[in-house]
């Protein structure tokens, strides 16, 4: 725990950044779902989509992100995955009669941690990203945009039973995520976004897992002039699939 909160004093400051910038307000709902697939006892399958609304009152959609790996098990506690990804922007600004499309590959190494009765889960995550360029609202370039990414992500569950995260029951979920950029087309700064999330989860059953709550982001734009502080209702489902029967 002492290292989670030091984390959170990290980004603190981050986080204040926009009282000195001008901010635009944004709100959303994100939903998600994360399947699993373990083929052996080393390798597995990654999945992952999730679609972003343009309000909290499903208006329309902002982006939809997809993404599939291929993951290596080194134990119960440590897993590597490599794999792509593909974000559609649906039309908004300087592009609102065009969908642009992103694609990316992306690396992530990622370890838990479990206590007596808590789960605390981290990960490490870099991404290179091409994006298409916009020429008008109604053009899109044969040119992209490169960015990389680098990701740190930290996601603490606590029980609100004597039992622990058992089938069945609720745990206090909280959560945060830094985003640092960088890339040859981008000014001088490397503060992408923060994620702080807060919410519960539901432990559907061993491998099943629902997690929902609020999350606030403050991002940067490309320019490092504008703040954009969105309040997002973020709804998850993980699943752990097994065609390989553990043995531990």
């Amino acid at each position: 725990m002492g290292k989670f909160f030091c984390l959170f004093l990290l980004v603190l400051p981050f986080q204040s950044s926009a009282q000195h910038k001008p901010v635009i307000y944004e709100q959303q709902s994100w939903l998600g779902y994360f399947p699993q697939v373990k083929l052996s006892k080393h390798w597995g399958l990654w999945f992952d989509s999730e679609i972003h609304t343009s309000d909290h009152y499903f208006n329309g959609f902002s982006q939809a992100t997809f993404r599939v790996g291929g993951t290596y098990y080194n134990n119960k506690l440590n897993k590597f995955t490599v794999g792509y990804g593909f974000t559609d922007f649906f039309p908004g600004e300087n592009h609102q009669y065009i969908s642009i499309p992103e694609h990316f590959v992306w690396q992530q190494y990622q370890w838990f941690n479990y206590f007596k009765k808590s789960k605390l889960m981290q990960w490490i995550r870099l991404e290179e990203k091409f994006k298409n360029d916009v020429i008008d609202n109604y053009t899109k370039a044969d040119t992209y945009k490169v960015t990389y990414k680098a990701r740190y992500n930290i996601f603490y569950q606590l029980p609100l039973n004597k039992k622990g995260i058992v089938p069945k029951s609720i745990a206090l979920a909280t959560g945060d995520e830094l985003y640092l950029y960088y890339g040859p087309q981008l000014q001088n700064h490397v503060f992408d976004q923060n994620r702080i999330f807060l919410g519960f989860s539901y432990q559907v059953n061993a491998h099943d897992n629902l997690v929902f709550g609020v999350m606030n982001i403050v991002q940067r734009d490309e320019s490092g002039t504008q703040i954009k502080d969105n309040n997002v209702l973020r709804v998850s489902f993980f699943q752990n699939l097994g065609l390989f029967k553990r043995s531990e």
